[in-house]
């Protein structure tokens, strides 16, 4: 069985300003039920830290036989990193709050006058994001890719500000990677191109057996319907069409006959998560069910 270690680092939410959202708009139909996969070998929680830090196991997926060991790689040919060039730490000096895109309460730094930002906890220390126009941008061309949405029932969602989701029983349904602009989306998986075009921003869908795998918000697509791709293939590039932060939106689905299952993808990415920078925002926190992004439940829809 494959493991991995996760740590997720929590921010108490104790303000909300509203700004824009990176999570997309649904252009889906109908949430069905819930369904669950795996579950955890331990978790202890720090309630001083508020930090979860979990051990689990690859679960299998409730699904069939055939189909049931999938493991994806993660859509990047980088590794995550952020930077923080035009942030000045504000260790020292006694911060104002200042609330992300997510409306997630951080800390102020001196920062660029022209860039403003805000300084967040995340899984690797306290890190500086600027933002322009609501919208997160990098600061650095070494800056590549961070994540900003898990897979489920994100607290972002019950907020007033955010998009809802009521055909999934407002859970998203994959998971977003925030970034920047213009770095190589590829392939997670083998499998046959069957949509290149419009439908979530520039849309790019691979079918593998069974599953279809989705790239929102692409900059530009590089492949077109019918292509046989390979793992680590180029898709597009990151982008923000039809949405207003750069991200990419990585979501997985079980198709067959009349079944369709959104899939979280988390626990079938080959990734030590301890490595991809994860920020304490409400979009990547849970208003119900576990803590652990692995095992947030497939649904159907």
């Amino acid at each position: 069985m494959y493991r991995t270690r996760l740590v997720i680092v929590g921010l108490m939410v104790i303000g909300i300003v509203l700004l824009p959202s990176s999570l997309h708009t649904p252009s889906t139909d109908g949430f069905v039920s819930a369904q669950s996969s795996g579950s955890a070998s331990t978790t202890t929680i720090n309630p001083a830290v508020y930090t979860v830090a979990t051990v689990y196991t690859k679960p299998e997926l409730p699904l069939t036989s055939k189909t049931s060991n999938v493991e994806l790689r993660v859509p990047f040919n980088v590794g995550s990193r952020w930077a923080s060039l035009r942030g000045r730490s504000p260790s020292g000096v006694e911060p104002s709050s200042a609330a992300g895109p997510e409306g997630t309460l951080a800390r102020r730094g001196s920062g660029d006058e022209n860039n403003p930002g805000i300084w967040w906890d995340t899984n690797q220390g306290e890190k500086y994001f600027a933002i322009q126009n609501g919208q997160f941008i990098s600061t650095d061309s070494t800056d590549t890719w961070f994540v900003y949405g898990w897979f489920g029932p994100l607290s972002a969602i019950k907020e007033n500000y955010n998009i809802k989701y009521p055909k999934w029983g407002d859970r998203h349904n994959g998971i977003d990677f925030a970034g920047r602009e213009g770095i190589d989306v590829v392939s997670a998986s083998a499998g046959q191109v069957i949509f290149a075009g419009h439908k979530i921003g520039n849309t790019v869908i691979v079918k593998m057996g069974d599953y279809q795998i989705t790239y929102g918000h692409l900059q530009n697509i590089s492949v077109k319907i019918g292509q046989q791709i390979k793992v680590g293939d180029l898709i597009g590039h990151l982008g923000n069409s039809g949405t207003t932060n750069p991200h990419l939106h990585f979501q997985v689905d079980y198709i067959n006959d009349r079944t369709r299952i959104a899939i979280n993808p988390v626990p079938l990415i080959d990734i030590d998560w301890d490595r991809a920078i994860i920020p304490a925002a409400p979009s990547n926190q849970f208003y119900a069910g576990s803590a652990n992004p692995a095992l947030q439940s497939n649904f159907f829809w």
